[in-house]
């Protein structure tokens, strides 16, 4: 379905400097951390918690960075986190001591908040208007191609010049995305002339958008969850070496389950979308929770990645649907802190449940019972009339 009049050049702009902050903030981490551990000696434990530090830091710079993106614009915004995301990842090259990770590591995790989809979509919202979901799903469906992307061109990275080099050559591809961020637009009229008034007490106080961030936290939960459990998970089950292969569907999946969402040109409501979502995850959990042998936990791996590549998607058209676009980046904002808070938490909650059950069936189950709680609540919230369009 074409759109004539739509500004496509920032969803383009934006597919360029998302594969890469994606691919270098959040993916390219997991490459650098074998040589880093090899190097230093530094315990893996130790490693990881820096990371997991900068995932809680997101979190906190979510909501101020939200209201940044309303007050002065994304275009401001995304040029100071990419110069941000640079000197961060060129420090990170010369750390000497585990503090000093952290210290990088947490100064990142707050620049995501600046550069990955929150501000993204704030970006196209702020041109698209109350068409931002099209823009969302063309934006989303590049960002869904950075780990297949970075996670091979670090790992070359790494055999050529190290993992110190390679930390500056991703500063480098960071700083460079101040270019195109630089020429969003500075302010758009459609957003002006679709927003829609938020109610005066503010969407923090509604119960409606406190059920929203429960539904972010769902998300955000599981997404981590599998992000670092899954292939462990086949491993358990007997799949051996081919856990890693078998696991890389949900990348695919993914990027299949954007494309479908962008092809279906809306015949799907949000609401309606977001709910067939969460069910599908449902049902993938279910699966893996219940399920053995090769084919049912790939079908299992498949449902999911297409539900969360869709959910994604949802994540950036659902403050519009609801609230309007007026506040857009207020909204998104305190609902990104929610997501990345269940992000830093879940790998820890399902690590927990596995020792205590010794085995992660029980907790993909919980992670079952835990969408279908998100479509509960969800359905209660999209019962109430969305925000009208002028």
């Amino acid at each position: 379905m074409s759109a004539p009049g739509l500004p496509w050049r920032v969803p383009a702009a934006l597919c360029v400097t998302q594969l890469i902050h994606w691919g270098s903030l959040f993916y390219a981490f997991s490459v650098l951390m074998p040589a880093l551990i090899a190097e230093t000696g530094w315990a893996r434990e130790a490693v990881v918690g820096a990371f997991s530090a900068g995932l809680l830091a997101e979190a906190a710079a979510a909501i101020p960075i939200g209201v940044l993106l309303d007050r002065i614009g994304a275009r401001r915004v995304m040029v100071a986190g990419s110069v941000a995301a640079a000197a961060g990842l060129f420090l990170a090259g010369k750390v000497a001591a585990p503090w000093q990770l952290y210290a990088v590591w947490i100064g990142l995790g707050a620049t995501m908040a600046a550069v990955l989809y929150q501000a993204a979509f704030a970006a196209v919202t702020a041109a698209f208007g109350r068409e931002a979901r099209r823009g969302i799903a063309v934006v989303a469906f590049v960002g869904g191609l950075a780990s297949t992307v970075f996670w091979p061109v670090t790992g070359w990275l790494v055999d050529a010049v190290g993992w110190r080099g390679t930390c500056t050559a991703l500063a480098l591809l960071n700083l460079a995305c101040a270019v195109p961020h630089a020429l969003l637009p500075r302010a758009s009229g459609r957003k002006a002339a679709t927003g829609a008034p938020v109610p005066a007490d503010g969407p923090a106080l509604g119960w409606r958008f406190a059920g929203l961030a429960f539904v972010y936290a769902v998300i955000g939960a599981a997404s981590a969850a599998i992000a670092v459990h899954l292939v462990p998970f086949l491993q358990e089950r007997g799949l051996g070496a081919s856990a890693a292969l078998l696991a890389s569907l949900v990348g695919v999946a993914q990027v299949a389950g954007r494309v479908a969402e962008f092809a279906a040109g809306g015949r799907l409501s949000v609401p309606a979308a977001t709910l067939l979502a969460l069910g599908t995850q449902a049902a993938a959990f279910a699966l893996l929770g219940l399920g053995w042998g090769a084919p049912l936990l790939g079908l299992a791996v498949a449902l999911y990645g297409a539900a969360n590549g869709v959910l994604t998607i949802m994540r950036g058209a659902l403050p519009v649907h609801l609230f309007g676009t007026a506040r857009y980046g207020t909204i998104s904002g305190a609902l990104s802190s929610a997501n990345a808070l269940a992000r830093a938490a879940g790998p820890l909650a399902v690590a927990w449940a596995w020792g205590v059950a010794g085995g992660y069936a029980p907790a993909f189950l919980a992670l079952a019972a835990l969408a279908i709680a998100g479509m509960v609540v969800f359905a209660a919230v999209a019962s109430r009339r969305p925000v009208a369009p002028p």
